[in-house]
């Protein structure tokens, strides 16, 4: 039996100061969860790989040869079949990874988000990742934070869109102090998780990142997460143009690796799928293979590479310890399958590593065959790796300015911003036309909830009710009967609204519907007082749209009664009236000057044009083919 969410009686909105104070206490508490999150991770490695017990894990280094020696491959086996009987506890419909979940929750369930699930899922991925799975633990921290954030904002019984903003702000804060990236984290919270930007949603956001960060930098440090050699101003490279010139097919090339990753990793998983309907024989089997394309590694070239996040293998590119294009490329292919084989066959952990280190091994693979065509080309390995990280995370996740801000802050190198956003923007525009959503809503889109790629500024908060109201309305006194009233109205084909007066105090309204002439009263004494509709709420002329579409939610109300100010709105202040049909057509122009264009071509198939729009032509050529001689 599901357990139902614990809701208070009734929600309550909470002022912007109380609200901030809030994230700060959700930021704090997602830091030091991450802080202990990677002390459990570390734990698990330390015991897997290296035989000892240790609680500090620094990932830009690489790993030692395993004591288990060969049998180092099945270590990713047993911490796979852990990793899937924690999935397997959860309920069917939360078994939604990191991310994605996240997003679930704040679009499609009122920003709930099980605070037990969250946590065991996070510790699934921090298994994952410790026993060798190719994933990251950047998903798992989003995952705390918007756990701890959902239960605070479910105990405090605060309204619907500040328990919203609690949840982003909360992921958020978990993926600043895993990545020591606040302004990042702050922009992803924005372009992925945010219905709203507004001061009153991006402070309790930047608070909490901020107070994330600081409790992750207490313990770790002040350090960026990847080290670069600084560039000083009189040594900027890449500013001119013919060095600009093969960042623009990088961009293609970016795009087209994106689309290709989004689209391996479901086809991964349907292909695990045919194997076997049970979920911890695919996971042994694709856990099985990770762990030998991992020993292969370190057995052919003295490093694992593909085990946990990669985060050493890309602290070498950046370094410039790579210099083989074949290299790079074979890092690419190894990552890349290797998450395919992990995430494909059921397992758990974040993307967003993976894509840093992909874009970062192509960048090496490109950087290095330009150098080797074109050795006076103003451009070095470090600039391209750097780029490409910034494109592929870009097109990937569906968020090009999250990826140019927290690559930023990952490396502080301001060297290549230039080409950065040339390979952003191409890169997400490419694997936009080749499939429109992000590796984060591809799943969501595939159980019918779709999410908003696109920030639009909401024009109710300056169209006021003048705007929008009409003026068409009638005034009549509540001692009138219905059967007068009907006699001296003339149709007009659309309702009409009878404002009903009790002297000079409104008592309410009357709507009535084309064709009330044809109406018979059941009692043709009933007078417009005893009819009288008070589900209507007042606004003045000048209120803004989106707050009178609230009113009318939380009211259930079917009218908005436009007064001039006064103190007492009396009948003969009543100057227009804003019914629910009139607010959807003011949404629907609202909505039409970012509608996409319509199809150059007809949306339906031939063959439905012709069986559906021509059905007497194409059934008489049907009849002619049949009779014809075989």
């Amino acid at each position: 039996m599901k357990r139902a969410f614990p809701r208070p009686p009734v929600e309550r909105t909470i002022n912007l100061i109380e609200l901030s104070i809030i994230a700060l206490v959700i930021g704090v508490l997602t830091g030091g969860g991450a802080v202990l999150f990677r002390a459990f991770v570390a734990f698990i490695h330390d015991a897997t790989f290296l035989g000892t017990i240790g609680f500090y894990y620094n990932s830009n280094l690489h790993t030692p040869m395993s004591w288990l020696g060969p049998l180092v491959m099945v270590s990713p086996v047993v911490g796979g079949l852990v990793v899937i009987f924690l999935i397997r506890m959860q309920p069917e419909d939360r078994r939604g990874q990191g991310v994605s979940d996240v997003i679930d929750a704040i679009y499609y369930r009122e920003g709930r988000v099980r605070a037990f699930s969250g946590i065991v899922k996070s510790f699934a991925a921090g298994v994952q990742s410790a026993t060798g799975g190719s994933v990251g633990l950047e998903a798992a921290s989003v995952q705390i934070g918007a756990a701890f954030a959902s239960r605070i904002s479910r105990l405090t019984g605060i309204a619907q869109w500040q328990r919203m903003t609690l949840v982003a702000a909360g992921g958020a804060s978990g993926l600043a102090a895993a990545f020591n990236a606040p302004l990042g984290s702050t922009m992803f919270a924005i372009e992925l998780m945010m219905p709203e930007v507004s001061p009153r949603t991006l402070l309790p956001v930047t608070i909490a990142c901020g107070a994330g960060t600081f409790v992750s930098r207490f313990y770790y440090g002040l350090q960026p997460t990847f080290l670069v050699q600084t560039v000083t101003a009189a040594h900027l490279r890449v500013s001119g143009l013919v060095a600009l010139l093969p960042f623009l097919p990088f961009g293609v090339l970016l795009g087209i690796t994106s689309w290709f990753m989004i689209w391996m990793l479901g086809w991964a998983e349907r292909q695990f799928a045919k194997i076997s309907p049970s979920p911890y024989l695919r996971h042994i089997i694709g856990m099985l293979a990770v762990g030998i394309i991992a020993y292969l590694m370190i057995t052919f070239t003295g490093n694992y590479y593909v085990e946990g996040p990669s985060y050493a293998a890309l602290q070498d590119i950046l370094h410039g310890r790579m210099v083989l294009p074949l290299f790079f490329l074979l890092l690419f292919a190894a990552k890349i399958l290797a998450v395919g084989l992990t995430l494909g066959s059921g397992g758990s952990g974040g993307v967003f590593s993976a894509s840093l280190m992909l874009g970062g091994a192509l960048g090496g693979a490109l950087g290095s065959t330009c150098l080797m065509l074109w050795p006076h080309l103003d451009v070095t390995i470090v600039d391209f790796a750097i780029v490409g990280m910034a494109g592929q995370l870009a097109a990937t996740i569906g968020a090009p300015i999250t990826a140019i801000v927290m690559v930023f802050e990952l490396t502080r190198d301001y060297n290549v911003i230039v080409p950065m956003i040339m390979c952003v923007t191409l890169a997400i525009a490419v694997r936009r036309a080749l499939v429109p959503q992000s590796i984060y809503t591809y799943k969501l889109f595939s159980k019918g909830h779709e999410v908003p790629d696109a920030l639009q500024a909401n024009m109710f908060r300056i169209r006021h009710a003048e705007s929008v109201m009409a003026t068409d309305f009638e005034v009549r006194p509540a001692a009138a009967t219905i059967e007068e009233t009907v006699v001296g109205l003339a149709e007009t084909g659309r309702p009409i609204y009878l404002m009903i007066a009790d002297g000079k105090r409104l008592k309410g309204y009357v709507r009535l519907d084309p064709g009330f002439k044809l109406w018979q009263a059941r009692e043709p004494e009933m007078t417009l007082g005893d009819m009288a509709r008070t589900d209507y709420i007042l606004a003045r002329s000048t209120d803004a749209m989106f707050d009178l579409i609230g009113r009318v939610a939380r009211r259930g109300a079917r009218l908005v009664i436009v007064v001039r100010p006064a103190r007492v709105p009396r009948v003969a202040d009543v100057i227009g009236v804003i019914a629910l049909e009139t607010m959807g057509e003011a949404v629907i122009d609202n909505a039409r000057a970012y509608a996409p264009a319509p199809p150059s071509r007809n949306p339906f198939p031939l063959l439905y044009r012709r069986r559906i729009t021509r059905p007497v032509q194409f059934w008489r050529r049907r009849g002619r083919n049949d009779d014809a001689p075989k």
